[in-house]
């Protein structure tokens, strides 16, 4: 894990996801263009911050604010059958994985594997990875 992994997104995330986020919360809390600025350089800040390979949990705020502690294991290639679809999804919030108990935090997790299942048959070209999540999965 390192902060380069943090840009490793699909490109029309930041089309869809953070546009629509913006505009949501400009328009809900009458959010002027310097307060979206600010919103979103604290969001890229945690998202470095969670993918630094640092241990760091921020005392209290780790029940708020996504952190690398926490994080880490969102990657985490092996997790309990419990957890099957996934743990820590809060991207810079903490508070929804504690609130619908997807959260998972057993050490620091430094020395686990990451990746997930059947990583050998997913596309390792560019443009095949860019439109794999459009493709028809087989059930």
């Amino acid at each position: 894990m390192g902060f380069l992994a943090h840009f490793r997104f699909h490109f029309m995330e930041n089309i869809f996801y953070k546009s629509s986020l913006y505009i949501v919360i400009g328009y809900l809390f009458n959010f002027n263009l310097e307060h979206a600025f600010f919103l979103h350089v604290f969001t890229i800040l945690i998202g470095h911050l969670n993918h630094s390979n640092i241990s760091l949990d921020y005392g209290l705020l780790k029940y708020v604010l996504n952190n690398p502690k926490m994080h880490i294991w969102h990657h985490a290639k092996d997790l309990p059958n419990r957890y099957s679809s996934g743990v820590n999804f809060g991207i810079s919030l903490s508070i929804w994985d504690y609130i619908f108990k997807t959260s998972y935090i057993p050490r620091d997790g430094r020395d686990i594997s990451l990746g997930f299942n059947n990583i050998e048959k997913f596309p390792s070209r560019f443009v095949s990875q860019q439109l794999n999540p459009f493709k028809l999965k087989d059930k």
